[in-house]
């Protein structure tokens, strides 16, 4: 495969985040497990649909494994016939107010004391050893974060898949920035009434043009354009801007730092909630918990392995055999069974390029060496015809910052909008001439050079406006001037949340603040001749609601101002872009 072909499409992954059921779990199967559907009690006396999916040979008790979905359990009955034949009951509930199970759905409000109740009723049966696990990827990988931080006493472990970050890491705000693009696709998904439907939506949504469906103000009028009626928790989303009570129960990342029991995550390169993973695994570190275990492949917003990503071979190393390292996950901790896999390195991090796994028992890696790439220019870094560079050395121009202006009804666009629609030759030509699009390159690597971690930016920068948006998108460039990516890897931030996502703060005009920007992470080696790109915007419209640089609240209004904006990278202020070089072997 040429280089250039390597990682271009990861279409589904980006439109939103949906996990449905794994494919060919069934292979293994001799027999038809048993199943029996219950009702399951909450506390406040509401009752939740679940199917379980006993072993052939019913005699005796067993382990529980709990996976929680939004999506129809009926769906996901692979799941359950996979985890029976190893020795499980496997309970697929529906979420409260979906499907068959009864009370009102809000997302993610309320997840975490269903969960809890459901894993304490299912220890209780007389068909239970009493131990209980939770399993399942993206929404389902969420709500057993947000029921594990409430310590239910018969939950033993969790591999939480593909998760998103709440409420203001990942979704629905990152950063202070609405997901505007991702949040309206997955309600309209999510709305419809049967998981047919469901597909077909999710299909439908590649091929829509988001850009002039979104450009509609105040976004939050967009549930009416898009959905045709009034949704309430779009709403709510929307009102309640920033970290307050609301979310105060899917915010779990704190709460991660006192959980102490194993806990096994898994990601892709390109899932879009690749950041969940990390910050969760940040968290996780800080406890006393020990058997903290984490997979990141070169794989999309799925939670099973496989050596293709969306049609490119990534190699035959690739496909690491997700589902039966889950198994002997499950095996060791409700079974008690010696299988060997606390030997195995804790944390696996695939390197894109050579097409390697990279291990150790700790992450970042030990032995990553994070290098500051300075940001400069002489003329200016406008577009990527400009001369922005990103080099080594503290700048020596005179130069004291590239300045631009961001226009909110022109706003900048975002390369994963054109990477789903295949389009990255258009996105190209596109910042060849946005003079709003500042750009810079280091020179092409002579020799083969590896990233392999977290990956931020330190930003001195300054607006006329009273807040506005700093947006951050990196890839690399062939020889050939042909762009690809190497990950999920972006960032943003609103001005006004820089020390807080609880109190905004606005700014004073032209006054210079001081910005740190994450924005991911990533596996990849470049080869001789590539080169890295990092770009600065003030929107990465359609995925996020732009910024109307008014200080108001910029979903509920529609005035709008330009802002001319300053990225210092001279003497004191040397902005920055920080990288985890790792000598690959």
């Amino acid at each position: 495969m040429k280089r250039k072909d390597r990682i271009y499409f990861f279409v589904t992954s980006l439109i939103v985040f949906i996990n449905f059921p794994i494919i060919g779990l069934t292979e293994c199967k001799t027999t038809e497990p048993a199943v029996t559907t219950v009702m399951i009690p909450m506390r406040d006396g509401v009752k939740l649909a679940t199917d379980l999916y006993f072993p052939e040979n019913r005699d005796g008790t067993f382990p529980v494994i709990l996976m929680r979905t939004p999506y129809s359990k009926a769906i996901l009955r692979e799941y359950g016939e996979f985890f029976a034949e190893h020795g499980y009951i496997f309970a697929i509930q529906d979420v409260r107010g979906r499907f068959k199970s009864e009370g009102n759905w809000e997302p993610f409000i309320g997840e975490g004391l269903d969960g809890y109740d459901a894993i304490e009723w299912l220890a209780e049966q007389d068909w239970s050893t009493g131990k209980v696990a939770m399993y399942g990827g993206s929404y389902s990988g969420a709500v057993q974060l947000f029921t594990a931080v409430l310590n239910p006493p018969h939950l033993v472990t969790i591999i939480p898949n593909i998760i998103p970050s709440m409420p203001f890491s990942n979704m629905p705000y990152q950063d202070g920035l609405f997901m505007m693009g991702g949040n309206i696709r997955w309600i309209d998904i999510v709305e419809a009434k049967d998981p047919q439907t469901m597909a077909q939506k999710a299909g439908e949504s590649i091929r829509k043009d988001w850009y002039d469906l979104l450009k509609h103000l105040p976004v939050i009028d967009l549930d009416k354009q898009i959905l045709g009626t009034e949704n309430p928790y779009w709403r709510e989303w929307i009102k309640h801007n920033y970290n307050d009570q609301y979310w105060e129960s899917v915010d779990y990342l704190k709460k991660l730092e006192d959980l102490d029991i194993p806990v096994f995550l898994q990601s892709g390169w390109f899932d879009p909630g690749n950041r969940g993973t990390k910050l969760a695994y940040s968290s996780l570190k800080k406890s006393e918990n020990k058997p903290i275990k984490m997979i990141m492949g070169p794989w999309g917003h799925t939670d099973q392995s496989s050596r293709y990503l969306y049609g490119q071979d990534m190699g035959e190393e690739a496909d690491i055999g997700l589902i039966e390292l889950y198994i002997k996950w499950f095996d060791f901790w409700l079974k008690g069974e010696e299988n060997g896999i606390l030997e195995d390195p804790l944390i696996q991090v695939f390197n894109m390029g050579p097409n390697k796994w990279l291990e150790a028992d700790t992450y970042p890696l030990p032995g990553t060496d994070f290098t500051r790439f300075y940001l400069t220019s002489e003329d200016g870094a406008n577009s990527s015809k400009g001369d922005g560079k990103l080099q080594l050395e503290i700048p020596s121009s005179e130069k004291q910052y590239d300045t631009y202006t961001y226009d909110p009804a022109d706003p900048s666009h975002c390369l994963t909008d054109y990477m789903k629609r295949r389009a990255t030759g258009a996105y190209s030509d596109l910042v060849a001439i946005r003079k709003d699009v500042l750009v810079y390159e280091t020179q092409p690597f002579e020799n083969p050079f590896t990233i392999a971690g977290p990956i931020s930016t330190k930003l001195y920068a300054s607006s006329s406006a009273k807040d506005t948006d700093w947006c951050i998108m990196l890839y690399g460039v062939t020889e050939e001037e042909t762009i690809f990516p190497i990950g999920m890897t972006w960032g943003v931030i609103r001005a006004s949340y820089r020390n807080s996502m609880v109190k905004p703060e606005l700014l004073e005009e032209d006054k210079l603040y001081e910005y740190t920007i994450d924005l991911g992470h990533t596996g990849y080696t470049f080869s001789e001749g590539e080169r890295i790109r990092m770009e600065i915007s003030s929107a990465l419209y359609p995925e996020y609601s732009r910024n109307l640089n008014t200080g108001g609240h910029n979903e509920m209004e529609t005035k709008y101002v330009t802002a001319e904006q300053k990225i210092y990278h001279a003497d004191k202020y040397n902005s920055y872009l920080m990288l985890p070089v790792i000598n690959a072997k």
